[in-house]
């Protein structure tokens, strides 16, 4: 009894902190994030509520643990923002976050406060009816996105996306090489660099409007479009709603809008990247090494596999600086996390793995760092740990110093790896995001509470850390480049250039790059290589080493917050405060015919709910069958309450009722086995006559350009567990992908035995009706290419046509008495609709079967 306790309060271990603006919700570990969130909601949530023009009620904040992922969303259906607590570090740039829990906390209301905003009939809808009727959640993108981003970068001139300098660089480059995008692209997104361009193009169009036509604008425009009860329809033709209020408010339709900022950003692009152009592929690239006149650097790359499916590749790749020819060295499982480093003959590098952590968003997973070294002559690769690694130099091939960020408070724990053993050595108040040695030296790159990075030597003898350099914006990607000669970038003018400094002369700062964007440089004697930006994403440039002295502008502090405790009360609440958040979202009047004649109708209500965790879900349909003269009554129930095991429970009033479990008990990205999943699911049915249980469980082996699955459940009914039957079968699934030639090649082995089953099952291949057999095997191979790259659509009404796809493929497949196979074609086409969040995939297609007939079939499989 004493341990079921113990275990039911761990999953009741949500701690509560109420104002009379926000609830605060939170496991225990985590009141330092849930105070600082709630603080800064507090003292900025005014100036977001003018910005957008509406006040929202009390809202609920959940504080989650994903591991060092750092994100965080907006549930305006459900009304909840959920916040991740990991402070970013140096992905592909610097991005300026002078608080990490202030940005996102900002970020994600800004989304509650815009997507609610509602005014006349459409309030008062609202109120009755729920969620679906608040006009600001049918915009695109751009628009969601935009708003919060031009939000985020107004609390201080260090923070924010557009105080960075890679928002204006892109757009810049895509004026300069003709790729500005349409609104129909900005729209649709389809698969082409950056990932996320919604905030990137929202964000700087957003700016454009605050500075051609006012910061009042924005509520004045969110009030009126939050106005219009029919805005539901703007995704499908936005000039019915979206443009009628543009027009209202700036006197012009968003398409124009468009091309004004267009016309704006040719007048004030920044100048691109001049430098001799290496490689012509784009996408992601940074954290460049030398060894042996070759180049070592880190890729991202997508791979389009099929219809709105695409494959993320991570590779090392080597250039060669005299061929100037690139390859693929290695490739990884999953994607980096930390800079690469070398010593002697070895690459260093962390790569993302999964551990347990407190959430309920990744089902009580979250990511962490697997450190690898991978021998450059040999190509043999090992992991040595797996910890949350922030950033890590290497001292021997025996001894490794990294950064982990402090469990409870901001700062940092610096940690030795040294032959299989792992120590903390101290805790700072240091939030590191860089750490560089010569063997000499160490420096690293680190922040203060509510300030940006600095530049600070390390003496392990004594821990304390030396200021080298100071300044409100953000340095980083450290490198020496000789003795007391260290190398940076820094975005001191908003557009990452690489400077110079010598340790026995701090007040002389050099500039090596004065035009364009750079992430990551390796010196080559007296050659710069630089991963730098352009309207593809980034490529390897070389340009000669010269320096010039560069004078940092006059710049002030950032203001220092003083929190007035006295202006807001926090109360401590239970549990309490999460079940009053499962009231209804969505109340729905239903009216639903149930013939052809239109004469008998289903009247009655759906209504929806979650708590602000989302632990709990629940959906019910509920009223009378004029059909059947009889109440109706469905429900369904998700349960993430005893996380990781998922629970669904379906009842139906006609005699139906189930009850569905799942536990993940493996998930892993660098090892052999991916994923391993066990299935226990129950349910009754035939008006209860029959009872069937269904134990099964799932594996997953995920490699870079391989997958493999297998599937296995075996339903059972025993009259001795009151079903009608005695029954016994067999479901296996296996499959196989491969990409090839920048395709995919699928196939899937079905197998399935039920012999005493009344409910025939049946097979179904191209070219064929549906097989009704109660033993068969069915195979299923396919080849998808993409044939053509289309990228066209329309505003009004709002589609987008992406790639063409062709799709060869052979179904095979045996029942008791015969074998049937078929081959064929189909054609797919990828198309969007509703501002791209319906996503729907036309097929045409031809088959010919055993008994050479044909057939030309037509379906839309959506996504």
């Amino acid at each position: 009894m004493f341990i079921f306790a113990t275990i039911l309060f761990t999953w009741f271990d949500w701690e509560v902190m109420k104002t009379d603006n926000f609830t605060v919700i939170y496991k225990s570990n985590y009141e330092y994030e849930a105070l600082q969130s709630l603080k800064y909601l507090e003292y900025y949530h005014n100036k977001v509520d003018t910005l957008i023009g509406n006040k929202p009620k009390n809202l609920p904040v959940v504080i989650e643990d994903i591991g060092t992922s750092s994100n965080g969303y907006a549930n305006p259906f459900f009304y909840n923002i959920h916040l991740f607590t990991y402070p970013p570090g140096f992905e592909y740039h610097l991005e300026g976050i002078e608080d990490w829990h202030r940005l996102v906390s900002l970020h994600e209301y800004t989304h509650i406060a815009h997507m609610t905003n509602t005014k006349g009939l459409s309030k008062t809808l609202t109120r009755i009816f729920g969620a679906p009727f608040q006009p600001n959640m049918y915009s695109p993108g751009w628009i969601i996105e935009g708003i919060t981003i031009y939000s985020e970068s107004r609390f201080s001139p260090y923070e924010g996306r557009l105080n960075d300098g890679f928002f204006g660089n892109y757009i810049s480059s895509c004026v300069y090489e003709n790729r500005f995008p349409t609104i129909v692209e900005a729209t649709n997104e389809p698969l082409s660099f950056p990932y996320g361009k919604g905030y990137l193009y929202g964000g700087e169009f957003f700016n454009f409007l605050a500075i051609q036509y006012g910061v009042d604008k924005f509520a004045q425009f969110f009030k009126t479009y939050g106005s219009y009860p029919w805005a539901m329809v703007s995704p499908i033709f936005p000039g019915l709603g979206l443009d009628i209020a543009a027009k209202r408010v700036y006197g012009r339709t968003f398409p124009r809008l468009f091309s004004e900022w267009l016309e704006y950003k040719k007048y004030h692009y920044i100048a691109g990247i001049r430098a001799e152009r290496l490689t012509h592929n784009g996408w992601y690239k940074s954290s460049l090494l030398h060894y042996k006149n070759k180049i070592y650097y880190i890729q991202e790359i997508p791979i389009k596999l099929n219809g709105f499916r695409y494959k993320n590749i991570t590779r090392i790749m080597e250039y060669d600086i005299y061929k100037k020819r690139e390859k693929v060295f290695a490739t990884l499982n999953s994607s980096v996390t930390t800079r690469m480093k070398l010593y002697n003959d070895n690459l260093y590098l962390g790569t993302a793995e999964i551990r347990r952590a407190d959430n309920v968003y990744y089902n009580g997973f979250g990511i962490t760092t697997a450190l690898q070294r991978l021998n450059l002559n040999t190509g043999k690769s090992e992991i040595l740990f797996v910890d949350d690694i922030r950033s890590f130099c290497i001292l021997d091939d025996s001894l490794i110093l990294y950064i982990k960020k402090s469990a409870k408070c901001f700062g940092s724990e610096l940690w030795v790896y040294s032959c299989g053993e792992r120590d903390k050595l101290l805790e700072t108040e240091y939030l590191i995001n860089d750490i560089e040695t010569d063997g000499r030296l160490i420096l690293v790159s680190a922040s203060r509470k509510s300030e940006n990075s600095d530049i600070y030597l390390y003496n392990p003898e004594s821990n304390e850390f030396e200021l080298i350099l100071k300044t409100p914006w953000n340095e980083g990607f450290l490198t020496f480049s000789g003795t007391d000669q260290i190398c940076f970038i820094a975005n001191f003018d908003q557009r990452h250039h690489i400077y110079g400094l010598n340790l026995k002369n701090l007040e002389n700062i050099v500039r090596y790059t004065k035009n364009g964007f750079v992430n990551s440089f390796v010196f080559i004697q007296d050659t710069i290589y630089l991963s730098g930006l352009n309207s593809a994403g980034f490529d390897i440039y070389k340009i000669p080493v010269k320096s010039e002295k560069y004078s940092l502008k006059q710049w002030e502090e950032s203001p220092k917050l003083e929190f007035d405790d006295k202006k807001f009360l926090i109360k401590k609440e239970n549990y309490i405060e999460i079940v009053k958040t499962l009231l209804p979202s969505a109340r729905l009047p239903l009216f639903l015919p149930l013939d052809s004649t239109y004469r008998r109708w289903l009247y009655g209500a759906l209504i929806t709910g979650s708590d602000a965790t989302g632990e709990n879900f629940y959906l019910t349909i509920f009223g009378y069958d004029q059909l059947n003269g009889e109440p109706y009554f469905v429900s369904t129930i998700q349960s993430l309450f005893f996380s990781p095991l998922k629970l669904i429970i379906y009842y139906d009033y006609r005699g139906y009722s189930g009850l569905y479990t799942s536990y993940p008990i493996f998930r892993r990205l660098n090892s052999f086995l991916s994923d391993i999943e066990i299935y226990f699911n129950i349910k009754s049915f035939d008006n209860y006559a029959r009872k069937e249980i269904a134990p099964g469980f799932a594996i997953d082996i995920k490699k870079p350009y391989n997958s493999y699955f297998l599937n296995l459940s075996t339903p059972l009914e025993r009259i001795s567990l009151r079903s009608s039957i005695d029954r016994i079968g067999l479901m296996a699934n296996v499959g196989i992908s491969h990409i090839l030639f920048d395709g995919e090649f699928h196939t899937i082995l079905t197998y399935f035995s039920d012999p005493r089953n009344p409910d025939t099952p049946s097979i179904s291949i191209r070219g064929y009706k549906k097989i009704s057999t109660q033993k068969g095997i069915k195979l299923s191979n396919e080849y998808s290419h993409k044939l053509l790259k289309i990228g066209k659509g329309l505003w009004n009404p709002n589609i987008f046509f992406e790639h063409l796809f062709g799709i060869l493929f052979i179904d095979w497949a045996l029942d008791n008495s015969k074998m049937y196979y078929s081959s064929g074609i189909e054609f797919a086409l990828e198309t969007k609709i509703c501002f791209g969040f319906i996503k729907t995939l036309p097929k045409i297609g031809f088959a010919i079967n055993q008994e050479r007939e044909t057939s030309l079939y037509f379906k839309i499989d959506t996504n």
